[in-house]
């Protein structure tokens, strides 16, 4: 299945895969405005404030060839994605582009990266490493203190980003900034939806590629192209397969997909930020904009990293009745297993309801045994269709 014609011959689609296929040129195409680089890793670097200061929110994606940054610096228990966000940093690939890099306290192997990358900036100034912030929202837990430290967190944010634009952010722009984000987000959404039920029409693979695409054009563009996309997709075939959620190790990109997809099954939703999660939710514009602004962060889908097992356990089996899904992959790399606490509790409920789970473990990059792996995605397949594929 994978990338379907219908998909390949939409001119939006194109658009959007050559910059998911070629980040770098995209992002240096956006640098053409001149506007300065915010480089974000993790799912909770406030994006509307970079925005509202007049500059360029990028987001990080890991590099896809050698490791040597990675293997030389970080030991064993940085999983294949964290190495690879580590190793886009310290290599030649975006070399000049990043101006600031902000990390969030989304996974508490990010907060090691922080400190590893402070380090290094002090031991290795040679290597030009951009200026390193951190934002460090309370998400856990959503009562009043954790709504107020946010609140402060996000001012503290602005006030840092208006020393590095040089002027004044003003409530204004951040209200401009946030209609901006929430039409994108509206949009995407709009574009899910089409994935979703019996009658889906997008297959995961094209859907990942859509939406990490959209992050490298400036938000009118996007918009624009997610829009149109979605009016072209709505006329795409159905997509017949078992339709799944995915959850566990970030993919940023279509590989994994790409083999559950020629194996019968499709992802139609996952908890993460390379796909549905990042626009789960807009952001008020009727309250003041700082603290709408960590409302909308503390609120989203609550994710393994940074949620009570009882909140994920009430959220993945909603989840799955919202999409229609008929069954759940927990996809996990090695020493990258926070989901291991959920699945317990989420399984029991899921039985209750008759959906099928599969958990793979230990994973690395590169996938050490894809044959392996469409064996088990294929079995799953005819597991939850009851033998009858």
């Amino acid at each position: 299945m994978g990338i379907r014609s219908c998909a390949e011959n939409s001119l939006a689609f194109r658009e959007l895969k050559w910059a998911f296929d070629n980040k770098r040129k995209a992002i240096s195409k956006m640098m053409d405005s001149g506007k300065k680089t915010v480089w974000m890793m993790g799912d909770d670097v406030p994006e509307e404030v970079i925005l509202a200061a007049g500059m360029l929110p990028v987001r990080l994606c890991g590099y896809y060839g050698p490791r040597p940054n990675a293997d030389k610096y970080l030991e064993i228990s940085f999983g294949a994605y964290w190495r690879g966000l580590f190793e886009a940093i310290m290599n030649d690939e975006y070399k000049g582009m990043m101006d600031f890099l902000v990390l969030s306290n989304s996974s508490d192997i990010i907060q090691k990266l922080y400190y590893y990358l402070l380090e290094l900036k002090r031991m290795e100034p040679e290597r030009r490493l951009p200026v390193i912030e951190y934002v460090d929202y309370s998400l856990f837990t959503k009562d009043f203190r954790s709504q107020e430290h946010n609140v402060s967190e996000t001012k503290e944010f602005i006030a840092k980003v208006e020393g590095w634009c040089g002027s004044k952010i003003s409530d204004g722009d951040l209200a401009d900034a946030i209609k901006v984000l929430n039409e994108y987000k509206k949009a995407l959404r709009a574009f899910s939806a089409l994935r979703y039920g019996k009658d889906s029409r997008v297959t995961g693979s094209e859907a990942i590629t859509a939406i990490v695409g959209s992050f490298y054009f400036d938000k009118a563009k996007a918009t624009e192209l997610i829009k149109n996309l979605t009016k072209e997709a709505e006329s795409w075939p159905k997509v017949e397969a078992v339709r799944v959620l995915y959850t566990g190790s970030m993919q940023e990109t279509a590989e994994v997909y790409e083999l559950m997809e020629a194996a019968g099954l499709n992802v139609v939703t996952e908890d993460k930020l390379f796909g549905d999660r990042y626009a789960d939710r807009d952001t008020d514009p009727t309250i003041p904009p700082a603290r709408a602004i960590a409302s909308r962060y503390i609120n989203r889908f609550p994710s393994s990293e940074r949620a009570f097992i009882k909140e994920r356990a009430g959220f993945i089996p909603e989840r799955i009745k919202e999409v229609g899904a008929e069954g759940m992959v927990i996809f996990m790399n090695h020493n990258d297993e926070s989901y291991i606490w959920d699945f317990p509790k989420q399984r029991d409920v899921l039985k209750k309801m008759g959906i099928q789970t599969l958990m793979i473990e230990d994973q690395y990059y590169p996938l050490k045994d894809k044959e392996e792996l469409s064996r088990r995605f294929a079995s799953f397949a005819r597991t939850v269709k009851g033998g009858q594929i």
